[in-house]
């Protein structure tokens, strides 16, 4: 699998001064050894490592990636990175520009050729779909696009500052955290519990949830749920199932069940947020 998505307003290429722009951004199944480089790019780009394996060089330097890790690419930086032989990565991307770029980098510890760090598991796993939700969002595609940006950079001087606090502790077990997003977001319409996820995982339930809250700030049960219902609201504005259809399309059996939830999360009942999106799409010119 291969999605890649460009700016196609084009905002921020020309040369006028943006604090933060975005660029492009994707994600990609790689095949065994698949590479960049030696080469360089003409914007910042990070990497972001959901499963699999790969190394990036660098500076003289070459590091090891796995799940839960991110590489930050410098423009004009030559830089290399491959795919793991057996066990190749999954990664998404963010392609960005700013003229705050240096200041803000100023905050963390990376540096071209120091470029990896472990990235904040409840922002990057979920960036490539959010990016596309907001892009599809004409009314308001560029508010959307700039909040997840800044969401992001804030999350990025988060991960790697220049000098962690004393009171932070390091983000622990990326790699089992990760796996139990991914199951969720491969399984998310079929009838799975916290307990399933942690049997498939080989964990006991209790310390998943733990290491899971600990990274993301959210246990893994309001985490299935909140995924469920982004993906009903998709449904709900792009096709034309029954309520009850797109309950059980998303892990519902019981369509009130899932109605309860949906309104928990979203504050509308499904029927109210298809009418309230139908709406808003019959205004937009």
């Amino acid at each position: 699998m291969k999605a890649f998505h460009s700016n196609r307003d084009g905002t921020g290429a020309d040369d006028r001064p943006s604090e933060l722009t975005l660029s492009h951004w994707g994600k990609e199944d790689c095949a065994p050894r698949h590479s960049f480089g030696p080469g360089v790019r003409d914007v910042y780009k990070v990497h972001f490592v959901h499963r699999g394996r790969g190394k990036v060089r660098v500076g003289g330097h070459e590091y090891g990636l796995a799940a839960g890790d991110a590489f930050l690419i410098y423009p004009q930086v030559v830089i290399q990175y491959e795919a793991d032989e057996t066990d190749p990565w999954t990664y998404s991307w963010v392609g960005f520009r700013g003229d705050r770029m240096a200041d803000w980098l100023a905050r963390t510890r990376l540096t071209p050729e120091n470029p990896v760090f472990a990235m904040d598991v409840s922002v990057m796993p979920t960036l490539y779909e959010r990016l596309t939700e907001a892009d599809a969002r004409e009314e308001s595609r560029d508010m959307r696009i700039a909040s997840l940006l800044y969401r992001f950079m804030a999350a990025l001087i988060e991960a790697a500052p220049a000098s962690a606090p004393g009171t932070l502790s390091p983000r622990k077990h990326p790699a089992h955290v990760h796996r139990a997003m991914e199951f969720v977001h491969a399984h998310y319409g079929e009838p799975i519990s916290v307990s399933g996820i942690a049997s498939e995982l080989g964990l006991d339930r209790k310390y998943l949830s733990a290491i899971f809250k600990a990274a993301t700030g959210s246990p893994p049960q309001r985490y299935l749920l909140e995924y469920r219902i982004r993906q009903s609201c998709k449904l709900l504005k792009e096709s034309g199932l029954q309520v009850g259809e797109v309950a059980r399309s998303v892990g519902y059996e019981d369509a009130l069940l899932f109605s309860k939830m949906f309104r928990k999360v979203t504050g509308v009942s499904p029927t109210e947020y298809r009418s309230e999106e139908q709406e808003r799409s019959d205004f937009i010119p």
